[in-house]
């Protein structure tokens, strides 16, 4: 049974969670001292945490970025925050999916059931080969990216995301390949998700001193290079 930790003030929506998942067999914990959350989500080890924004003490930015050091674990954002700043802003925090609040629960479930077989089930990545192109390697096993002397630790949809472009070097991959890679149904993903995700790997490609960089070709999609010098 998969574990869901949902992080959620207000009462009346963490319970409307917490009902609709159990009747899909989730085992779900709320949230019960908002300045415990990382010692709450050590004890529980859940396999995916749907986070609200708007939260006591620090929001869900803070969280998200402090679980993120721990854990690959999928992070989705529920919020009633609609503009496409803090969307952009909870991805780049470490959320791998984002949902604006008054929301629908049948493409809440899809968005968790989507994050779920990704990470842990018919869809999940079964290679235990890394790849290395000029200095820079990509472990599927340790969801890492790493030269020889930095690494960064990936989310789902940036290991999936770098995955794709690795094993397609050099060629161009589709907006359309990578969408209907990462996400289940395209139709539930944000206009600007893609383009967000692909922002947050580059600065790890950055950060990590790469020779590779993710060069955009306009109308086609996006190409895994090795930097100009």
């Amino acid at each position: 049974m998969y574990k869901i930790y949902i992080i959620e003030d207000d009462a009346t929506i963490s319970k409307l969670i917490v009902e609709h998942l159990s009747k899909y067999q989730f085992a779900c914990y709320t949230v019960q001292q908002f300045n415990r959350i990382v010692e709450e989500f050590q004890a529980i080890q859940p396999h995916l945490v749907v986070m609200d924004i708007n939260l006591p003490t620090y929001d869900g930015y803070f969280w998200s970025r402090k679980i993120r050091q721990l854990s690959t674990c999928p992070i989705i954002i529920v919020s009633a925050r609609v503009n496409d700043i803090d969307q952009v802003y909870g991805i780049e925090n470490g959320a791998d999916d984002f949902i604006t609040k008054p929301f629908s629960l049948d493409v809440f479930m899809a968005k968790v059931n989507g994050l779920i077989r990704r990470t842990y089930g018919e869809y999940a990545s079964s290679d235990s080969n890394s790849i290395t192109i000029t200095n820079t390697t990509l472990n599927p096993d340790t969801v890492r990216l790493h030269t020889e002397e930095h690494e960064s630790l990936l989310t789902l949809k940036e290991m999936q995301l770098s995955k794709l472009l690795f094993e397609a070097y050099p060629k161009v991959v589709s907006r359309q390949k990578l969408l209907s890679a990462i996400w289940d149904d395209e139709s539930f993903v944000e206009e600007n998700t893609l383009s967000v995700n692909i922002g947050r790997l580059r600065k790890k490609f950055e950060a990590i001193q790469s020779r590779l960089e993710i060069k955009t070709i306009r109308g086609l999609g996006y190409q895994l290079v090795e930097a100009e010098e």
